[in-house]
């Protein structure tokens, strides 16, 4: 606790104010994130963004399911309240989610069996088989009717991302294929 009481005092002094008092007043994020939990994975330092510039939902594995009330409150919030621009699902390497899924006797909670009912480890490699799960979870926000009717209500873009952990490459789903973003 100690460190995070020091990490306080750091942030409060590099803060800029003006943002923070700007804030105080609302939120107007352009992109909500569908992120994992994984420490190692930071969207506002990903993508350099301050603070009110992303709505992040990070959860175990970056799920998406149509059957979780904390995602589709974040979902709706986002697109019904805050009007986000963007919903952006940011898949990553070495994800100990879909590791879990490949070794079942990691999921040895009840929590975690509960969590993961509908998941599968889908890939002949780790690599492979997180990017189908982000595809996943990409299809099943695509397929939700608020998402449906808000693209075509109004300009918004569901992308999918892939970040690697050890090389800072970052990857677009485009369909059919991974391109490299440079």
């Amino acid at each position: 606790m100690d460190r995070l009481i020091k990490g306080y005092g750091e942030f409060k002094k590099r803060a800029d104010l003006r943002l923070y008092e700007k804030l105080g007043k609302g939120q107007f994020p352009h992109t909500f994130v569908i992120s994992c939990s994984d420490s190692r994975i930071v969207p506002e330092k990903i993508f350099s963004a301050e603070a009110g510039d992303l709505f992040v939902l990070r959860n175990v594995g970056n799920l998406a399911g149509l059957d979780d009330p904390c995602f589709l409150s974040a979902l709706e919030y986002a697109l019904l309240h805050l009007e986000v621009d963007n919903i952006l699902v940011l898949s990553h390497s070495e994800c100990g989610a879909v590791k879990a899924l490949s070794e079942r006797e990691h999921i040895d909670t009840e929590g975690l069996e509960k969590w993961f009912a509908h998941e599968t480890y889908d890939g002949n490699s780790m690599d492979e088989a997180v990017r189908n799960n982000g595809i996943r979870q990409y299809n099943r926000i695509l397929q939700h009717a608020l998402v449906s009717r808000t693209m075509k209500d109004r300009e918004l873009k569901v992308e999918l991302l892939f970040f690697d952990i050890s090389t800072l490459r970052l990857e677009r789903f485009c369909g059919d294929k991974w391109e490299e973003i440079k």
